[in-house]
């Protein structure tokens, strides 16, 4: 990523940098009449272009590597919370299946207990057997 970075960085400063001094060789040119004068105007003309593409450069660069650090980081909060509810879904999935089978159980049991009190025999299969 570093070097992906640092190569957008330096292809955006040459191309601005470039354009500046294509328009300020054109500009000297026509301003001048010696290759010297033109070349010092040049020179004076892309400087502070110079600096504000490079600063332009770096400011989008940085502000685009930090829009994909909090766009992960926001990413990674989302996944968090994600499992969070997965596994308190899967806790309550237990917990109700759980209470299913003990009720399942008792009720079973309820009516084998109540065959035995009468003397019946009692054939039906616990509940894990009949599922």
């Amino acid at each position: 990523m570093q070097r992906q970075t640092r190569d957008t960085y330096f292809v955006i400063f040459v191309g601005l940098f470039f354009t500046g001094m294509a328009l300020a060789a054109l500009r000297a040119f026509n301003d001048s009449g010696s290759l010297l004068d033109a070349t010092l105007g040049v020179w004076s003309d892309t400087a502070p272009l110079t600096i504000t593409a490079a600063a332009a450069a770096l400011a989008l660069t940085e502000i685009g590597r930090s829009i994909v650090v909090i766009a992960r980081r926001l990413e990674e909060g989302l996944e968090r919370i994600r499992e969070q509810r997965r596994a308190e879904g899967r806790a309550e999935g237990r917990a109700e299946g759980r209470a299913e089978a003990n009720t399942a159980w008792r009720a079973w049991n309820a009516r084998r207990l109540e065959a035995e009190a009468q003397g019946e025999s009692f054939s039906e299969l616990p509940p894990d057997d009949t599922e």
